[in-house]
């Protein structure tokens, strides 16, 4: 099992698929993420400077958290915290130069930081990203038996210590449409 899903199984798919569909892009720039998770995805953007504004300093729904425009902005599980996401998501667009990445769990427990609001389909990404990107690539990730352990588990630690290494591995190999864990957008300008 690669170093990521022992760390982070639950998005571990998510992470390569994303690294995959953006080995291709030669993107270089300014960035930010809001919400400043674990640097993954800037990692994805090597010719990038990138900025980490955190919540509530910064927050991704407020025109003040915007001064400038940048080539790359990443909300990496950002947007369910969010009041008002149809916001952030017209504010994103209006700042970003390139691309803009989005992840944001479905099936994932809720999780208060500070709060959790929300829950969106692909086809809800499609249709608040519609106005602002021309170009819109949403996949998905999951699995029924990935949802039952995540209920059961949670933790990372806590499936690896339960769950055979052979079992967990092909779990990530299959992918469900209909029962997706973890969402994801590559908006293109």
């Amino acid at each position: 099992m690669n170093d990521l899903a022992k760390n982070d199984y639950w998005r571990a798919v998510m992470y390569d698929r994303l690294r995959e569909s953006l080995s291709h892009e030669s993107v270089s720039g300014e960035g930010v993420e809001f919400g400043g998770s674990n640097g993954i995805i800037q990692n994805m953007f090597p010719h990038v400077v990138w900025e980490v504004r955190r919540f509530p300093n910064f927050d991704v729904t407020n025109e003040s958290s915007y001064e400038r425009s940048w080539d790359v902005i990443v909300t990496d599980q950002v947007l369910e915290h969010t009041e008002k996401p149809w916001e952030a998501m017209r504010l994103i667009g209006e700042h970003t130069t390139q691309i803009a990445i989005i992840t944001v769990p479905f099936l994932i427990g809720i999780h208060n930081s500070p709060h959790d609001f929300w829950r969106m389909t692909p086809k809800a990404i499609h249709m608040l990203a519609k106005p602002y990107f021309p170009h819109i690539d949403i996949q998905t990730w999951g699995t029924p038996k990935a949802n039952n352990w995540h209920a059961i588990y949670n933790r990372t630690s806590r499936l690896i210590a339960a769950v055979p290494e052979a079992e967990l591995e092909a779990e990530l190999a299959d992918n469900n449409t209909g029962k997706p864990f973890v969402i994801w957008a590559i908006l293109k300008k």
